[in-house]
């Protein structure tokens, strides 16, 4: 008969120094104790009360990052908390570290909630805990999404990437790189120009290609590149439209070619 794995680290945590004198309730001193007493009553052997004195928002921590440290070096087989809420105030964040143990064959043992993931009980209150936590991520997914189709809806980028050649963020805003800009509007009128001649697309692209070179142009550090040229080209997003998923609609940003000349182009590239 195999002897019950004991080997328990204690994982406390409180704000800020200041909250575990003024919370005694919940401070380091009160978490510590009650971990301490409990490993007595259950013939634990306490290895190390880790402390962490950070936000429970936090999905990394050092004092969690230590305590994994210790999972992988095989030096736990329980984890004691005082509860969950205490220790972390997002169900996501738990959720992620309650798998993390259960991977690891780490049992996690709430002291206050008397609740502990070796149980068939314990593991189902757990296993709520972690429903729960996908209804938070769903609806923080929801709200994201509804927060970018607001912003969008106003003409406003609301997605990340690379911003089109020609234009830079500026804090929040998207405003005209005027260099680059200027080199935009150059390969529009150009292009325009060289397909007014019996040139073939190939000769029109190198013979642009030579001509922006010439001008002392490069993209974004780089010469220029056939591809570049047709991705600015095609892009409408110079002329105030800005895709969204399959739909399009007018953005508040500086346009930097007039729509008479994209449309040109596009008959052009047809």
């Amino acid at each position: 008969m195999s002897l019950e794995k004991n080997k328990s680290v204690g994982l406390v945590r409180i704000s800020s120094v200041s909250q575990s004198e003024k919370y005694g309730g919940t401070g380091i001193e009160f978490q510590s104790k009650k971990l301490q007493e409990y490993s007595n009553l259950m013939d634990l052997e306490l290895v190390e009360t880790i402390v962490d004195i950070a936000s429970g928002g936090l999905a990394e921590r050092d004092g969690i990052t230590h305590l994994k440290e210790m999972v992988e070096e095989g030096k736990v087989d329980k984890v004691l908390i005082w509860n969950t809420s205490r220790c972390f105030r997002s169900m996501i964040h738990f959720a992620k570290f309650y798998e993390y143990l259960k991977e690891n064959d780490v049992e996690l043992i709430s002291v206050g909630e008397g609740i502990r993931s070796g149980s068939k009980e314990g593991s189902m209150i757990f296993g709520i805990m972690i429903s729960i936590s996908s209804y938070e991520k769903s609806i923080i997914a929801e709200r994201m999404m509804s927060g970018k189709k607001t912003k969008y809806q106003k003409g406003i980028r609301a997605y990340g990437g690379r911003l089109p050649y020609g234009y830079i963020k500026k804090g929040e805003d998207i405003v005209l790189d005027e260099m680059n800009g200027k080199c935009v509007e150059y390969i529009f009128k150009t292009f325009n120009r060289l397909s007014k001649k019996d040139y073939s697309k190939t000769k029109k692209t190198q013979k642009l290609l030579k001509l922006i070179q010439k001008q002392g142009y490069d993209f974004n550090g780089k010469p220029f590149k056939a591809h570049n040229i047709k991705q600015i080209l095609k892009n409408d997003f110079y002329v105030g439209s800005m895709a969204y998923g399959s739909d399009s609609i007018k953005h508040i940003y500086p346009t930097i070619v007039s729509k008479r000349l994209y449309n040109q182009t596009m008959k052009v590239m047809s």
